[in-house]
């Protein structure tokens, strides 16, 4: 796909022409309403579409995966706003947080997947109250069913060019759990002065923070995010778990709840019939492997929820191996927090030889926990094929040259990863040889934290120095 574009604004240039499309100039006028002050514009291309932002005064940034591109928007446009390089199935690229995203004419070019995390993403980007606005091509265009077909409502227009195309339903479908607020019918002009069919569609982040009761009747309504507060008894998690059991909600959070391992069961119950939970976070509670045993269980009959937060309860190898027995099926979590538990080897090593088969994770934290040489061992053996992963954390663990050799070796082969984090072990010169020698030889790997460990500062600097040769 980045081949593609590049070679598509290497032949076209400016071919769209200057003028921001009209969906971006409804967006600015809506966000001009609605009083936002920062945006982000995934797939910003050249730029054209960040004029009338610029025009009313709003702070923009944007992502955009053709250096051509971002190239054009420099030199064509005069803009030296922030623009990442890179794909949007990569998001974020901040830690920011903003009131406003507006993105055309992309996200219908991603598979199913890619598409939810998409909005997923975006949408945990926004500030409370924040809005986010979509332009969508609609089933009603005229190419619509033309080219191979991919899956439903999804055609290969030309080579490497998929295209999903919109009604209601999928719109409902798909932004529905996001805080949909409305949409509509738009029409954009295309090449030879023709108008193309599209969905413009807008969304609102609405997240208040609410106590048990609350929760409850939030959880019934189907209210896209709960966050619940306080202390938590277990007849109040029980109630929460009931209404959790046919829930549309898509995020619920739950941390610094005093969550017992029973709620923790309960709430594993209620998980494995929900068909519309994307992200739990049941963080700094109370919560050990009977718990993570229940809701490593209801992951093997979950096929929805893409994001776990278990950091910082008592977790140990019991509960870890559940959630590894759900890793090597048909679960879809893509980001996973199991660190601050009490995860030793036997656990951890389970997790490892969970990733040599899985292929939806992409974060995976197990920072704080007991895990030493053995493990890591089998989580660097898993590497080697892990086709997913692109950030692991195993800051303050007890790994030493060992598991860091083991590490090292897998970077020699894995393409995927791009942060690891493993500050504060037991790692000397001899592991972080390794590691460097493993970057020289085409890792991917951007991130490498090694403060807190054994290594003199000539390894490190040479360490840095892979890096950035990496990076290059």
């Amino acid at each position: 796909m980045t081949e593609f574009w590049e070679s598509a604004f290497t032949k076209m240039q400016t071919a769209w022409g200057l003028e921001p499309t009209t969906s971006a100039c409804l967006a600015c006028d809506y966000f001009t309403r609605t009083g936002v002050k920062d945006v982000l514009i995934p797939g910003i291309g050249y730029g054209r579409n960040a004029r009338p932002f610029l025009t009313r005064g709003m702070s923009v940034a944007g992502i955009e995966i053709s250096e051509t591109a971002i190239a054009l928007a420099r030199t064509e446009l005069g803009l030296q706003i922030p623009i990442a390089h890179g794909s949007v199935t990569d998001m974020p690229f901040d830690h920011r947080k903003y009131d406003g995203i507006f993105s055309h004419g992309l996200i219908y070019l991603l598979d199913q997947r890619g598409r939810q995390k998409l909005i997923r993403d975006c949408y945990r980007q926004l500030t409370q109250g924040g809005h986010m606005i979509f332009t969508l091509i609609s089933k009603k265009a005229p190419m619509y069913g033309q080219g191979p077909r991919l899956g439903e409502d999804w055609y290969e227009r030309l080579p490497n060019l998929p295209m999903y195309f919109y009604d209601a339903d999928s719109v409902k479908r798909e932004f529905g759990p996001y805080g949909l607020v409305e949409f509509s019918e738009i029409e954009e002009p295309s090449d030879g002065g023709v108008s193309l069919p599209f969905i413009n569609v807008i969304c609102r982040r609405n997240a208040v923070v609410v106590g048990a009761d609350d929760a409850v009747k939030r959880l019934r309504a189907g209210d896209a995010e709960v966050t619940v507060e306080g202390t938590l008894e277990l007849a109040q998690v029980e109630a929460i778990a009931d209404a959790l059991k046919t829930s549309k909600s898509t995020i619920l959070r739950m941390g610094s709840c005093r969550i017992t391992d029973v709620g923790g069961q309960a709430i594993g119950d209620a998980l494995a019939g929900n068909t519309a939970l994307r992200e739990l976070w049941l963080f700094s509670n109370e919560l050990g492997d009977l718990a993570a045993t229940a809701i490593g269980s209801a992951l093997g009959a979950n096929e929805v929820l893409t994001t776990l937060c278990l950091e910082n309860n008592h977790v140990g190898d019991v509960g870890a191996k559940s959630i590894a027995t759900a890793l090597r099926g048909t679960s879809r979590l893509e980001e996973l927090g199991l660190g601050r538990n009490q995860i030793g080897d036997v656990g951890a090593k389970a997790i490892g030889d969970a990733l040599s088969i899985n292929t939806s994770v992409t974060a995976l934290n197990l920072y704080n926990n007991r895990i030493g040489d053995l493990a890591v061992t089998a989580i660097g053996d898993a590497l080697r094929s892990n086709t997913s992963l692109k950030r692991l954390g195993l800051q303050h663990n007890h790994i030493g040259d060992l598991g860091a050799t083991a590490l090292g070796e897998a970077l020699r082969q894995n393409t995927v990863l791009q942060a690891l984090r493993l500050s504060s072990n037991r790692i000397g010169n001899a592991g972080a040889e390794a590691m460097r020698a493993g970057i020289a030889n085409g890792s991917a790997l951007a991130t490498l934290q090694l403060d807190g460990n054994l290594v003199s500062p000539t390894t490190q600097a040479a360490v840095d120095a892979a890096l950035e040769g990496s990076r290059a």
